[in-house]
């Protein structure tokens, strides 16, 4: 008996020691959660601080904010009780919600602005991470602030205009899309990105004098953008295979190169510089080099945005034969409903992907008069280049994109 009631007071013991620990594991929470955990509530805007309000170190930073109100709400983030600045630090500020993907930037210390102009639908919430980087005693408050007179950036205005959709009407890759398909959602190496598909009508652009055609809202903020026609210049992809594979030293680079200084140098101010994607990624058999980018469209039906390959850094570029599927085409189909169909195109057009090579020939993949992907071009033939350019994301917008009111660019002020 005396051993029972010892074995009881031996668990009741451990009942309690248990419990202290719990109790005092949960102070500590609630200590932890109080001094890092912060709701801040601006008019209909909520913001949830992860991790404080208060930025130093190299620390990964998270918040959220939610806006609560029946209306879109532009607003700004900026910098509050800066101390100990240091020139060398800088910052990344990343959105996929937001479309924001800032990376090494300076602190404005002359403004205290993080990122302007930013866009909240009604009943959305966008997340964030911002850290530092070269940053030793440089510490300093997130503010966030609703702008109501706040410039409209080009991105905000094309999502202002359409509804975007969570999926297309019609099976990519599988289907070429015929109807007007609107501003459809997906992701791409920035974060959330925007793309027209079908036969879209209200995304004409007024540039540099020229007519061109949104491709889609990038996952940073900028606007990429392709010749409404093609180049009067006829030019190979290369003249010969070698090099082929390195896009920087092709013809066609140099064609493209040449476009720009030509029609585009006096305007690049407006222009980002970004990333192109060559995908010249591959596999070999005895006779035959069978492209990453042919394996994934035509082999796999899988195209993406994500950029699967090596790419350049440069104002001006080609659209990937992945874009081209996303805009409406297939292999199998013509297509002469959808936006990058040009009855004025009466050549076929280059794309920046490769298909398959053998020992004497290459093939990139190309879109024909009729507005269908091919893949049995040889890329020593002289065929046309459409130029793709991305829109800075700063750039603001007059019109509503149709072809009689084409959004035109502001280049001066």
């Amino acid at each position: 008996m005396q051993k029972k009631y010892k074995n009881i007071l031996t668990f009741i013991g451990l009942l309690l020691l248990i419990c202290f620990i719990i109790g005092i594991l949960y102070l500590f929470y609630e200590k932890v959660t109080e001094e890092d955990y912060t709701v801040e509530v601006v008019g209909e805007l909520s913001i949830n601080y992860l991790n404080g309000s208060n930025i130093s170190g190299e620390n990964t930073y998270n918040f959220s904010i939610t806006n609560n109100g029946t209306y879109d709400i532009y607003y700004e983030i900026l910098i509050n009780n800066l101390t100990n600045y240091e020139n060398s630090i800088r910052y990344n500020l990343k959105s996929q919600e937001a479309s924001l993907n800032l990376i090494n930037e300076q602190l404005n210390v002359s403004t205290n602005v993080l990122a302007d102009s930013l866009l909240i639908p009604k009943n959305s919430t966008q997340n964030f991470s911002l850290s530092l980087t070269n940053n030793e005693m440089t510490s300093f408050d997130l503010i966030i602030k609703k702008t109501v007179d706040s410039k409209e950036y080009f991105y905000a205005t094309i999502l202002k205009n359409n509804k975007t959709l969570k999926n297309p009407t019609s099976v990519i890759g599988k289907d070429i899309a015929t109807s007007n398909e609107g501003l459809i959602e997906n992701y791409d190496d920035y974060g959330l990105t925007y793309y027209f598909r079908g036969a879209i009508s209200n995304n004409y652009v007024s540039f540099a004098d020229t007519l061109w055609r949104i491709v889609r809202i990038n996952g940073d903020g900028t606007v990429k953008l392709v010749l409404n026609t093609a180049s009067s210049e006829l030019t190979s992809y290369n003249n010969e295979l070698s090099n082929s594979e390195d896009l920087e030293n092709t013809s066609l680079y140099t064609s493209l190169n040449n476009y720009y200084t030509t029609y585009l140098q006096n305007y690049e101010d407006f222009i980002a510089t970004t990333k192109y994607c060559s995908d010249n990624l591959s596999t070999s058999s005895d006779t035959k080099k069978t492209y990453n980018a042919y394996s994934r469209l035509v082999t796999n039906n899988i195209p993406s945005f994500n950029c699967l390959g090596s790419s350049i850094s440069n104002k001006i570029g080609l659209l990937t034969a992945d874009e081209i599927i996303y805009a409406g085409a297939n292999f199998t189909t013509d297509n002469k409903d959808y936006y990058l169909y040009n009855s004025e195109i009466e050549n076929v057009w280059w794309t920046s992907s490769l298909a398959v090579a053998n020992s004497t020939e290459f093939y990139p993949f190309t879109v024909d008069q009729n507005g269908k992907l091919l893949y049995n071009v040889s890329g020593t033939l002289y065929r046309a280049i459409r130029p793709s350019i991305t829109l800075a994301r700063e750039v603001t917008a007059t019109g509503d994109g149709t072809i009689d009111n084409p959004y035109t660019i502001i280049t001066a002020e």
